[in-house]
């Protein structure tokens, strides 16, 4: 019993709550001649508007994405996360499609930063722009080649993560 007219006393505050603040709107005038508080209007209104949300940037502002051949057998990525953004470093992924005579041999990514997240769990990622270098095996005639690319990142301050990003390149090996 004692729990029911305690939900009612906070039931019957909050109506009153309301009730000031619906007058408040209506008759702004009256509640700045009798608050001595400086401010106290805002701290009302800012109370019940909502926040402004975070702008996400679209996926390809977010995470850049460049490739080019810095030698006969070697292929460099740059990804660069925008500030606030980062990487996930098990979710970089490269293959080659319709290219003969060409595989990749070796991948290196630079060791990343560990984090918690709360969606899954302990991963490396890079909140820093970062280089890929992608070290192929060739056959002596190959020359053309496209890398395939797919990668996931998250926005730091709003906790969105980004579908996996795919990106596909034709490439042309000197």
């Amino acid at each position: 019993m004692k729990n029911t007219k305690r939900s009612n006393v906070g039931l019957h505050l909050s109506r009153c709550l309301l009730l000031l603040l619906a007058t408040a709107a209506v008759h702004p005038i009256s509640i700045a001649q009798q608050s001595t508080a400086p401010g106290t209007q805002k701290r009302l209104s800012d109370l019940f508007s909502s926040p402004k949300e975070e702008e996400l940037l679209e996926p390809d502002l977010a995470f850049k994405f460049k490739v080019a051949a810095s030698g006969p057998t070697t292929l460099v990525v740059d990804l660069i996360p925008a500030n606030g953004y980062y990487l996930y470093r098990d979710r970089i992924r490269f293959a080659l499609k319709d290219a003969r005579g060409v595989a990749i041999k070796s991948v290196k990514l630079p060791a990343g930063k560990v984090k918690n997240d709360p969606t899954f769990g302990r991963m490396e990622t890079y909140e820093k722009p970062i280089q890929a270098e992608i070290a192929l095996e060739r056959a002596p005639n190959a020359k053309a080649l496209i890398l395939a690319a797919s990668y996931q990142g998250c926005n730091e301050k709003t906790g969105v993560c980004y579908p996996p990003q795919d990106k596909v390149v034709n490439l042309t090996l000197p």
